[in-house]
């Protein structure tokens, strides 16, 4: 049974929208969240958490459940199931770390301000210090500390690794897998760090954008992903060679050819000269991703 589900959730922000987005997340696994920049995966979090209304606009659409909590109906419980970290600060600016458990603690069952302090300490957060004289990266680790001192079901975490130091992204990752090891909870992570991404999710919701639009391009395991993706490095020129469509991705100069296909590996390579099929090769996230939303943005 899926911890959380999203149905159809589509979101209006001026002249953007996010739209007919749908997924399902079961106990025990870790979404990772992709795109380019302004694709809307910000957007996206910030209706699952509740900070973007899904009434403001007449496009706005969508359901969305953590277990059999909706997020209208049992909204209290909804949003109490959840924890979160986030690029932008969502506390009060002119407080302490500390003031930021004993204010905002109380809303969350089984918050532990004792061990929130002690995260803050191991964590190296400055506790005498305003949130405004705080970096970003302390920011988040305080973050961090506060998403880590109650029981959730459905951790949010929005870039949470893009100011922090390589060691402290090492042991992030560590927790993330902490988190889910009973599976009795589930974790949705946004980064722009494919390559680091690709070693924790367990699924991938891949957004684009296109014209003013996000869609969801792809939505499943990695391995779904990559077994329809192929990368070719060769001399010869393949426009005419293969049909329209197959071809979503190219970089190309006088000398030499790369191009990503999409399709099974037996087709692709039935319609390739045979000289140059023995330099497929399956690509990994990151040039998947590069190619697509390069050729995606002609």
């Amino acid at each position: 049974m899926a911890l959380f589900r999203c149905e159809r959730l589509t979101k209006k922000l001026g002249e953007y929208q996010l739209t007919d987005v749908s997924f399902s997340l079961e106990p025990g696994l870790v979404l990772g969240v992709i795109g380019v920049n302004g694709s809307g995966k910000t957007t996206l979090l910030r209706s699952i958490l509740g900070s973007y209304r899904l009434d403001k606009a007449p496009e706005d659409q969508g359901e969305l459940w953590i277990g059999e909590d909706h997020f209208r109906e049992n909204e209290k419980a909804y949003k109490e199931s959840m924890a979160y970290v986030l690029q932008d600060n969502p506390y009060s600016e002119f407080m302490h770390p500390v003031e930021i458990g004993e204010r905002y603690g109380r809303y969350y069952p089984g918050f532990d301000l004792g061990k929130y302090k002690e995260l803050l300490n191991k964590y190296e957060v400055p506790v005498k210090k305003m949130i405004t004289q705080l970096s970003k990266g302390q920011v988040l680790r305080m973050q961090m500390a506060f998403a880590l001192s109650y029981p959730a079901k459905l951790y949010v975490f929005d870039e949470p690794v893009g100011n922090l130091d390589v060691e402290f992204r090492d042991s992030f990752y560590d927790v993330v897998r902490e988190l889910i090891a009973s599976e009795e909870s589930a974790v949705i992570l946004s980064s722009h760090l494919v390559t680091e991404l690709e070693r924790v999710a367990d699924k991938l919701l891949w957004i684009g954008r296109e014209n003013g639009k996000g869609f969801v391009r792809f939505f499943g395991t990695l391995d779904e992903l990559k077994e329809n993706y192929w990368l070719l490095s060769t001399e010869e020129n393949l426009e005419e060679v293969m049909p329209e469509g197959m071809i979503c991705g190219r970089k190309l100069s006088e000398s030499h050819r790369e191009y990503l296909l999409r399709g099974k590996r037996e087709e692709i390579q039935d319609l390739l000269p045979v000289a140059v099929t023995g330099g497929l090769r399956c690509p990994d996230l990151q040039e998947i991703t590069y190619y697509v939303e390069k050729e995606s943005a002609k």
